[in-house]
């Protein structure tokens, strides 16, 4: 395990950060505190090196753009297990693909990444965004899906979904409908089969840890309408309400840490039912809880033949402490004594201060410690960690995580208060749809 997973020091704990957070209790948390209550009755810069020199496609003026993102802008590309200078390279290679449909839409989705990120939102990004979707819809029309195809496809999904997170706003949950198109695309063009050493491979664990965190941000999302705009899902059916997530899992080599601890969250969120069904009580599915919790806690990083770098390594724990406290918590009834977590939650507010100086960049494990933070000193440790993650350029805007966390602080607040009972998936749910878009948690 990991002695300190956000890297809090603990001087930390009795910091004030520089800026005063309040937490305010709005008339929505108040309804949503009722709907609760109610059911329980509840990296540096790499040198540049030119490799645009006579591609016809490449606009002169979008030149810059695209010597933007190869030396900034790759930097704040949301990765796990890869980083971004390999997602980089695999971009910048497949945008200078010879002219087609597929290449245009990719080449034009980076151009409209690297404009969004370069000058926030303004007309060209928005313009080249758009150009993006219409290559896409005129490629879809060329007949059957070959491998090139379908990686362009992916690549040029994926970009559109760091588009729509990167400076979210009231209609940036589009980028759910990107991620699972590259996933579809994937299963569809059979592209999780490639060979390890491909470079696609690269983009594959891109894809498929945005496909898991995607899971466990639509398994709390309680506004109808994203399954409404989702075709061919039931919602009277749970199994088919969300992905599944295991006919896109990838082949890779045994041991891979990061590929481990990934696909155990995404059984997690597969296997958890509410503490309140009767089917919690089944013995079959204990004993698949108890082989989960087994198998979280049994990961290694350790293992020389992983290959894992200390940024990795440390991620991979950071996810296994986050991935253990979730399990514990959403699959306990409210009405039986909490588990026994403590030494596992103290760890992440106490001991040496680790990689985490500059900010967190998982805003997964960030938003489950945040769950555990019930004293003031805590919170105080949450909200410098969340300023100084503000202040990184590298990271994207943490504004919807910060969100969530502040719902459900008032909402824990709210039934401490009230002496009621806390559902934990409820509350965990009232707080990522606190929110008019559903966030990213990856």
């Amino acid at each position: 395990m990991i002695a300190n997973p956000l890297g809090v020091a603990t001087n930390e704990l009795r910091e004030r950060p520089s800026t005063l957070f309040l937490i305010n209790t709005t008339f929505n948390d108040m309804e949503l505190y009722g709907d609760r209550t109610l059911r329980m009755s509840l990296d540096p810069l790499a040198p540049f090196s030119p490799i645009l020199p006579n591609q016809p496609h490449v606009h002169a003026g979008h030149a810059s753009l695209l010597h933007y993102f190869q030396n900034t802008a790759y930097r704040s590309l949301v990765t796990f297990g890869v980083t971004p200078r390999q997602i980089r390279d695999a971009l910048m290679t497949m945008a200078m693909a010879p002219d087609t449909p597929s290449g245009l839409a990719l080449l034009h989705a980076l151009l409209a990444y690297s404009s969004l990120h370069s000058q926030g939102l303004n007309k060209e990004a928005v313009m080249l965004k758009i150009q993006s979707l219409q290559f896409l819809s005129v490629s879809l029309k060329e007949g059957p899906m070959t491998t090139t195809r379908a990686t362009q496809h992916v690549t040029a999904s994926m970009l559109l979904g760091a588009f729509e997170t990167l400076l979210p706003s009231d209609s940036s949950g589009e980028w759910l409908w990107h991620i699972w198109g590259a996933m579809d695309t994937i299963h569809a063009a059979q592209l999780r089969d490639v060979s390890y050493e491909n470079e696609t491979r690269h983009l594959l664990d891109w894809v498929y840890y945005h496909g898991v965190l995607s899971r466990f941000a639509v398994h709390h999302w309680r506004h109808q309408s994203l399954m409404q705009s989702r075709p061919n899902t039931r919602a009277d059916s749970p199994g088919n309400q969300y992905l599944q997530l295991s006919q896109y899992r990838p082949t890779l080599p045994s041991p891979n840490p990061t590929y481990a601890i990934l696909s155990l969250l995404a059984k997690v969120c597969e296997t958890l039912v509410d503490p309140r069904d009767p089917q919690s009580r089944y013995e079959d599915y204990m004993r698949r809880l108890r082989a989960l919790e087994n198998r979280i806690d049994s990961v290694s990083v350790t293992s020389t033949s992983a290959k894992l770098s200390q940024d990795a390594a440390f991620a991979v724990e950071l996810y296994q402490v986050a991935t253990r406290i979730y399990l514990a918590r959403a699959s306990q009834s409210p009405y039986e004594p909490p588990a026994n977590l403590d030494s596992l939650i103290e760890a992440g507010f106490s001991g040496p201060q680790k990689t985490c100086t500059s900010g967190c960049e998982h805003f997964f494990p960030l938003l489950i410690l945040a769950c555990e933070a019930r004293r003031d000193d805590q919170r105080v440790a949450i909200l410098n960690l969340v300023e100084r993650t503000q202040r990184d350029s590298r990271i994207r805007t943490v504004r919807g995580v910060m969100d969530a966390i502040q719902s459900i602080w008032v909402q824990q607040d709210l039934h401490a208060d009230g002496d009621v009972l806390v559902n934990y998936l409820d509350v965990m749910s009232a707080g990522i749809s606190s929110t008019s878009t559903i966030p990213s948690f990856a």
